[in-house]
């Protein structure tokens, strides 16, 4: 096993697993539970043969010795099968719905989404064994995902059910969307602007140190469902104590106990990070600041949070990409984002429904970190 990849050897392994699996579901309605259909059944025994012909071709390309073209052709053959795989679904559905009623449906099985994590893992693995070489791995980072796309907005797969949804509610998916981006975006920006100087006080005074922590910790260990349940009757008492909150949205439910939850869940990864920046750096840094003639504020603003900087937004990526995901539940007290569609999907049993709000929190959330990586390597001063 010398020189082989057992990342690419087991997205290999779930890939041609996947091929066991269903890959569309044909539904009499968007509710019913339908019947699977196999890759050869989905697609026809032609396509089925070259993605089960493409996914041998990575196996085995994952089972060779190590090097840079190995990478590449294995992050190539994965591009292709999830091109495929997304432009055979959109054709097989068109097909299909031509035969049956009015109000059928076809939806994206189990085996393509496990044939997309697959390509996923593969892609990965293809990524580290290309090292340095940045043009071919953006070729192989973002060359499916781009053509996938071109089908999307090509109109190619608006046959798949999980799209049909999204073209009855595309208005209502534009507001869901900007909701859950300013409820997670504005409750990070307030963490931030409380956590750090929190952190920073932790540092200069050790007496405050344990209680903040310990305030900090505490809160991570509500679930947040109930942390949001806990803030409804203090606020509703405190709206219908002083009428003029609720001109501010001040109220039981809604935005506002969805962000104070978000805030309090977001301090402990930035407050932790800058307590932690700002306590490991070189004591002989700060002396050498001092013995420029720099006073301690001097010190503090340009040598210590500078070297810091870093690992604050590294804390800030955390709380970032934690919000997004517990933003999502925000939406059973009424503070809206794409949580409605998930909880409106299990309501009405529309499985279609909740993948419209499931997958745009993915995208978010891999997109926002994505982000703040950028932000940290642009932070890091180049000694660093």
């Amino acid at each position: 096993m010398v020189g082989r990849d057992s990342v690419a050897i087991t997205g290999s392994a779930i890939g041609v697993f996947s091929l066991f699996l269903g890959w569309l579901t044909v539904k009499s309605s968007r509710v019913a539970a339908g019947e699977s259909l196999s890759l050869p059944e989905s697609y026809g025994w032609a396509a089925a043969t070259a993605i089960i012909f493409l996914w041998l071709v990575c196996l085995a390309l994952s089972l060779a010795a190590g090097g840079k073209w190995r990478s590449a052709g294995l992050g190539i053959t994965a591009n292709i099968i999830l091109f495929l795989s997304f432009f055979w679904a959109g054709l097989a559905a068109g097909s299909i719905l031509e035969t049956e009623p009015e109000f059928s449906r076809v939806s994206l099985s189990a085996g393509i989404w496990v044939n997309f994590f697959a390509v996923y893992v593969v892609i990965f693995a293809s990524r580290q064994g290309l090292g340095d070489s940045s043009l071919w791995r953006n070729i192989v980072s973002w060359a499916g995902l781009a053509s996938v796309g071109g089908l999307l907005f090509g109109g190619w797969l608006h046959d798949i059910s999980v799209i049909q949804e999204f073209m009855g509610r595309e208005g209502r998916f534009q507001q869901e969307l900007l909701q859950h981006i300013f409820l997670f975006g504005g409750s990070v920006a307030l963490a931030t602007v409380i956590g750090v100087p929190l952190g920073i006080w932790a540092v200069k005074n050790i007496h405050v140190e344990k209680p903040i922590f310990y305030f900090a910790n505490i809160t991570q260990t509500i679930p947040s469902l109930a942390l949001f349940g806990l803030l409804i009757a203090p606020l509703s008492v405190l709206s219908f104590s002083f009428p003029i909150l609720r001109q501010f949205g001040v109220r039981g439910v809604g935005v506002t106990p969805a962000m104070i939850a978000l805030v309090i869940y977001s301090l402990l990864p930035i407050i932790r990070n800058t307590y932690v920046g700002l306590r490991q750096l070189d004591p002989g840094v700060i002396d050498a600041g001092l013995g420029m003639g720099m006073n301690r504020m001097q010190v503090f603003r340009r040598v210590e949070m500078p070297l810091a900087a870093p690992l604050v937004l590294e804390g800030v990526r955390t709380a970032s990409v934690q919000a997004i995901g517990l933003a999502t539940v925000a939406a059973l007290i009424g503070a809206g984002g794409l949580g409605w569609f998930v909880f409106q999907g299990l309501g009405q049993a529309a499985a279609d429904l909740i993948v419209l709000g499931a997958i745009p929190i993915i995208i978010l959330a891999v997109a926002i970190d994505a982000l703040m990586r950028l932000a940290v390597r642009a932070a890091t001063p180049r000694g660093l």
